[in-house]
């Protein structure tokens, strides 16, 4: 769910972009960022973005952090999926799985990696993603999965009323949104263009309804305290002062997964890592990328 323009593509002479399927008529892109070579690990991490499932892009990983995770040894594959409303979430977590399998046959041909090994790494509505894919996944490969400020359940009663901070913001009339919405499924929202229907969605309470009209399908689309349980080593990170996504469905997770280490902030907005001016953002990748070094060692 997150609100933030993308700061600007990384300048990485080694990347290369690949179509992983064709959803509809739209192919959906995945942008592989190596690693340095001198110090490559044998783990891949698989990115996907935020946005509240209605908006965003695969590449709105600040650079900053992206060559963080590059001079550690991390290659980075950041992966499109299909947005809402033009697609549902049967539909979006379908592609994505396209895109696992994908990965795991070309890893080796496409990116000369040594190993298919991977972490799920999300950002908001992309961590949410990524708990849906590790839960109902028995993929041995999988090794970890890090959720900056994510949740793994819809039914959080803060989700489906009225949020008071986002009706602080001027309101979105219902006509304008009709007029965003496009006739084919797109991949990449701009956010000046997309984000009103997210902040619409959140000020009447009908955020869930605008990625999956199916009320009877909502169950399968939260994980279980079972489903919970069973996840590999997660890496969990989230402000207290988050007035989008609650801080307690972090704490709850970090509770019920067997191995999870919690890097909560204090009082700093939603997305917290986007202002890069502020030192939060770095110390939780060098954090995340201690996590990974430890997988790496196990």
């Amino acid at each position: 769910m997150k609100k933030k323009a993308p700061k600007g593509m990384m300048k990485n002479m080694n990347s290369s972009t690949h179509t992983y399927f064709v959803y509809e008529g739209l192919p959906l892109q995945a942008t592989f960022y190596p690693a340095a070579e001198a110090s490559a690990k044998p783990l891949t991490l698989l990115y996907l973005h935020g946005g509240g499932l209605v908006f965003g892009d695969r590449n709105d990983l600040p650079d900053a952090y992206r060559e963080m995770l590059a001079d550690a040894g991390y290659s980075l594959l950041t992966i499109d999926y299909p947005l809402a409303p033009e697609a549902q979430l049967p539909e979006i977590t379908l592609c994505l799985h396209q895109a696992l399998t994908w990965f795991k046959e070309e890893s080796k041909n496409l990116f000369n990696l040594g190993s298919a090994d991977y972490v799920l790494f999300g950002r908001s509505a992309g961590a949410y993603l990524a708990f849906l894919l590790a839960a109902r996944s028995a993929d041995p490969q999988l090794k970890g999965l890090a959720s900056f400020y994510g949740y793994y359940s819809l039914e959080d009663p803060s989700f489906r009323l009225p949020n008071a901070h986002y009706n602080t913001f001027p309101k979105v009339p219902a006509a304008y949104v009709q007029q965003q919405i496009r006739k084919k499924p797109l991949a990449v929202g701009a956010v000046t263009e997309r984000f009103p229907l997210y902040l619409h969605a959140r000020q009447t309470g009908k955020w869930v309804p605008l990625f999956l009209e199916d009320k009877s399908k909502t169950t399968a689309f939260n994980l279980t305290a079972e489903e919970l349980q069973s996840l590999p080593p997660t890496f969990l990170t989230a402000s207290t002062a988050d007035k989008d996504v609650p801080y307690r469905l972090t704490q709850q997770a970090a509770q019920l997964i067997p191995i999870a280490a919690l890097h909560p902030i204090l009082g700093m907005p939603h997305d917290f890592d986007a202002d890069l001016s502020k030192p939060a953002g770095r110390r939780i990748y060098q954090q995340l990328i201690r996590w990974l070094d430890g997988l790496c060692e196990e």
